[in-house]
This record gives C-alpha cells, sequence and structure tokens, in this order.
C-alpha cells in the first residue's frame, strides 16, 4: 500500500528526479507517518475506552510482545481527554484577553474589557491573572495528586470539568473585582484536580514507548485552548465579556457531562476519592538501580496515616499519606533538577502568556482584530506542532538514550532566546508574529518528555503525587507575571519582557541539561544493536539498558 499511494507522489516530481529516488523518499516518509499512527485493532477487542496498552500484547502472536502496540480504544480515551483540557487552558487563559489598559473609559470599552467594567488596573490583573488562580491551585495539587493515586481518576476528571465550567460562569456574573478573584481560586482549585488524573490514566493506559507522544498530544491542548482564548477577542467584539464567559462555561458543563459518561478508569476504582483506611498496603520498595530510580528506604508512603477509627482520622491519614509520598519523590536527586528545570520553564511561559496580549496591544495598537487571528495561528500551529514533535522525537530516540528526553527541552529553551528577543524588538508587526510563531515551535517541544520522565523515575504508586508536584511549579512560574507587573511601571514592557523571559529560558535549559546527567548513559553494546538493522526499535527499547 505504500508502494501504490506513492505513485501519485512519484508523477509530481520533476523529470530530472529519478524516479527510484523519488519512490524510495515517499515511501520512508509514509513508513515514518504509519509508526507515528494507533496500531490496528484485533477482531476480538472492543472500542472500550478502558481497554489496557498491555492488552495488545496478546493480538501480536504467541511468545512475542509488541511494546509498541496501542488499541484504538486508548486513542479515544487521550481525544475526550484532550477535549476536556482543551476548554480547561480556554478558561484558564480567558481572562489575559478580556482586558485592555491603554483604552479610555466609556459605556463601550465597559462592555467589552472586564478591568474596565470592575475598576481595576494593571497590578491587580497581574495579581488575578497569577497568585488569584495559583494560589488555591498550589494548595490542592498536592492532595490532587494524592487523589489521583488511589481515587476514581476518571470520576475526578469529569468533577473538576464541572467545577470550572460553573467558575467561569460566575466570572460572567460578577460584579467587583472581588467576585472575579473568587472565581478565579474556584478555577485554580478544580482545574489542580484534572491533569494528576489525566495523565494517571494515560500513563495506565498507553506502553512505556508511547508515553510520551500521548502525554503530548494531551498537553497540545495548552495551545489550542489557548488559541481559542485569542480568539475570544473577536467573540467578545460581538457579544462582550459577560455573555462571552457565560457562554464558555455552559460550553463547559456539557463536555464535563460527556466526559463523566465516558470515561472509565481501567483500574476500576470505584470511589471518586481515595478512602481512608487504618491498615493500608505498603508500597512496593522502589527499584535500587539505575538512573532515576528512588534511594530512599523501602517503607510505604501511606505508612505514618492514622490508626482507629477512619471517621476520625481521615482527613489526617490523607495528609500524611500525601506529605509521605511527596517526600519519597522529592529525595531523588534527578527529579530535583527536574523540578528546577520545569520551575524556571513555567516561569517563561506564564510571563509570556499573561502579558503577551497588553503587549502587542501597546507595541502595535492598530492590529487589535489582526493578533487575534494570527496570535490563534501562532499558538494552535506552532504550539502544538512543537509539542508532536518533541513527543515523537522523544519516543523515537529514548530508547537508545534516554537522555534524549531532556537534550530536547534543554535545545528547544535556548534556541527560544533569540526568537523572543526578535519578538520583543521587531518594528513591524507582521515580522514579530513571525518571530512569534518560531519561538514557539522550538521552544513547546519540552511538555511530554519531561512528564515521560519523571514518571519514569518515580515508581507507579506515587506518580499521581509526582504530577500534583509538577503541578505546584506552577506557584512559581506565577512569580514572573507579578514581576513583569511590578517592573512595567518604571521600565517599558518591551525592555522587561525581553529580558526576564529570556533569563527563565536560559536557566531552565541548565537545569534540563543537569538533570540529564543524572542518567546513564546508553552502553556500548545498546548503542552497536541500535544500528543493526534487523533489529526492531521497540525490542531495543525494552531489552536494552534504558534503566
Amino acid at each position: 500500500p505504500l508502494f501504490i499511494s506513492a505513485r501519485p507522489i512519484v508523477r509530481a516530481v520533476p523529470k530530472s528526479m529519478p524516479r527510484v529516488a523519488a519512490r524510495s523518499v515517499a515511501i520512508r516518509a509514509g513508513t515514518l507517518v504509519m509508526q507515528l499512527l494507533p496500531g490496528d485493532e484485533t477482531e476480538d477487542e472492543k472500542p472500550a475506552i478502558t481497554t489496557s496498552a498491555k492488552q495488545g500484547t496478546d493480538a501480536v502472536g504467541a511468545g512475542k510482545e509488541d511494546v509498541n502496540y496501542v488499541p484504538m480504544a486508548s486513542w479515544f480515551l487521550v481525544a475526550v481527554l484532550l477535549m476536556t483540557n482543551i476548554h480547561q487552558q480556554w478558561t484558564r487563559a480567558l481572562v489575559f484577553y478580556i482586558v485592555s489598559f491603554k483604552v479610555p473609559v466609556s459605556e463601550e470599552s465597559a462592555r467589552l474589557y472586564m478591568n474596565i467594567d470592575l475598576g481595576f488596573g494593571e497590578e491587580q490583573y497581574a495579581l488575578l491573572a497569577s497568585f488569584g488562580f495559583t494560589a488555591l491551585f498550589t494548595v490542592c495539587s498536592l492532595l490532587a495528586g494524592r487523589a489521583a493515586d488511589s481515587g476514581n481518576r476518571a470520576g475526578i476528571t469529569a468533577a473538576a470539568a464541572a467545577g470550572w465550567s460553573v467558575a467561569t460562569v460566575a466570572q460572567g456574573l460578577a460584579g467587583s473585582f472581588e467576585n472575579v478573584l473568587g472565581a478565579r481560586a474556584l478555577t485554580g482549585l478544580t482545574q489542580a484536580f484534572t491533569n494528576p488524573a489525566a495523565y494517571g490514566l494515560i500513563a495506565s493506559t498507553f506502553p512505556e514507548s508511547r508515553v510520551s507522544t500521548a502525554n503530548s498530544i494531551y498537553s497540545s491542548a495548552v495551545y489550542v485552548g489557548g488559541a481559542l482564548a485569542s480568539l475570544t477577542i473577536l467573540l467578545d467584539n460581538q457579544i462582550g465579556w459577560r455573555d462571552s464567559s457565560i457562554g464558555i462555561g455552559v460550553l463547559g458543563l456539557g463536555l464535563a457531562g460527556v466526559s463523566g459518561a465516558l470515561l472509565k478508569d481501567p483500574e476500576d476504582r470505584p470511589s471518586l476519592l481515595p478512602a481512608a483506611s487504618p491498615t493500608p498496603p505498603a508500597m512496593p520498595s522502589p527499584p535500587t538501580s539505575g538512573a532515576g530510580s528512588l534511594q530512599v528506604s523501602s517503607g510505604s508512603a501511606d505508612e505514618d496515616r492514622g490508626e482507629g477509627n477512619s471517621q476520625e482520622n481521615g482527613i489526617e491519614s490523607q495528609m500524611a499519606g500525601a506529605v509521605g509520598a511527596a517526600k519519597q519523590v522529592l529525595s531523588i536527586p534527578f527529579v530535583q533538577l527536574l523540578f528546577a528545570a520545569t520551575a524556571f520553564r513555567f516561569a517563561a511561559g506564564y510571563g509570556l502568556g499573561v502579558w503577551k496580549a497588553p503587549f502587542f496591544r501597546e507595541a502595535f495598537p492598530a492590529f487589535q482584530d489582526q493578533f487575534s487571528v494570527a496570535n490563534a495561528v501562532v499558538i494552535s500551529g506552532g504550539g502544538v506542532l512543537s509539542s508532536l514533535a518533541g513527543g515523537a522525537l522523544a519516543d523515537k530516540y529514548a530508547p537508545y538514550d534516554p537522555r534524549v528526553r531532556l537534550w530536547i527541552p534543554a535545545a528547544g529553551c535556548l534556541l527560544a532566546v533569540p526568537l523572543w528577543l526578535g519578538t520583543c524588538y521587531s518594528d513591524s508587526f507582521y515580522a514579530s508574529i513571525a518571530m512569534l510563531f518560531g519561538e514557539y515551535i522550538v521552544a513547546e517541544c519540552w511538555f511530554g518528555p519531561t512528564l515521560a520522565s519523571l514518571y519514569k523515575a518515580v515508581p507507579k504508586e506515587v506518580q499521581g503525587t509526582a504530577q500534583g508536584l509538577f503541578s505546584v511549579l506552577t506557584a512559581f512560574g506565577n512569580i514572573m507575571p507579578v514581576i513583569i507587573g511590578s517592573l512595567q511601571k518604571d521600565y517599558p514592557l518591551q525592555d522587561v519582557m525581553a529580558g526576564s523571559i529570556s533569563t527563565a529560558y536560559v536557566l531552565s535549559a541548565v537545569f534540563f541539561f543537569a538533570a540529564s546527567t543524572q542518567l546513564d548513559p546508553p552502553t556500548t553494546t545498546l548503542l552497536q544493536t541500535s544500528t543493526t538493522p534487523s533489529v526492531d526499535a521497540g525490542e531495543v527499547g525494552q531489552d536494552g539498558a534504558q534503566d
């Protein structure tokens, strides 16, 4: 089939190019695309979202496991999670695009912009866009991670979606800055529970060789949701910021219902949240060798839970379990460096995301409608492409050298610096947007490989906690918008954004490279084997010294 499908491409090439060479290139390109597509379903498979990736090994043939096999039901699960996450990111970024600080106060501007309607300025906006969201998000992330470790992750995802949708409707009904701040805090509280549960579902459903790709697909919602938030400028021009918020919130309630109906936890956990147990089972001892292994005692993360009456000690036992699991995760030197890199990467991303729209409004005031569409293209096109490419490259080359998962985001951060400086200092709107598109292409490849590295380094029993701690790092990232908001009063916003965000990128790259030094390089045998054409890459990834 690849040979036949290559014929239209061959006919299209110039006659000066040898047809055999053109056909060879076309077939190789088609083979690469086929490797990134989900595996075919067998006759015995049922299209249930709860299908585990491990079931794929039974369909390959006796005596041979296909570690790359992914049932179609697993991709469907990612699709449902992706739609939910797109709405999550849309509501999270919505506030960035319904404010403006350079327009005169009028009835029309109050209809269009929240800050004019409710009467708040730049510093209050910086608080609203950053810590107004992050305060409860950070506090709840650790508990959310623990809940995802043992609660029903599908139910948690649907309930969280309903919660932030209600908060978005409340934002549209707000009568003061304090009301909006409360709605923003509720959004942070509910969204804290989403990613630990979603990434846990993905890790339980996909084989290790495809986790980076699946994570990247899910995390691409950041860019699609951000693009929809940018396009909300056009919706805002038609119906105003209040009706826009209410409409988006109502849409989210519908998505929450769809998620609740379709998503099922593959581990069949009955309770939405973990039940307190006076004598919980001990956690298995972590591996004692290999990069990223836990260098801690073999005790359970739950061994400090309270004893006696479960109703009296339930909350205390859950807190003790969460703290114990967090200590286990944070005791790993590799995770410490990875979290440092993530913190600075979040700082660059949040600083850019929160202040990008005000910067373009100030630098190019005559291009507001063009910015809405161009920014949506930049985010959805550049961001999604970069995210998917980062995950695919990591999955392709990490079986030969696991350090690739960290080299990819490190290189992306360094390449982003000159492109971001070009964005800030271009005199032309279109040149600035072109630079911004390039910045997204190179910088947004980090999420999937980083999470795959994190999940590889910690035991399954604390993966939800690890994801919760990962989310906590957004609190550090949200310091950047506040810093920019404070400095822009005394210095040009252009200079403040150029210097602060570039610095965060460089520091993130340094820590990504430092974390990669904690991983063992591939053995000589593995490198020799990986270059042998007769050896399947999936077998190398499973049997080689990846740890």
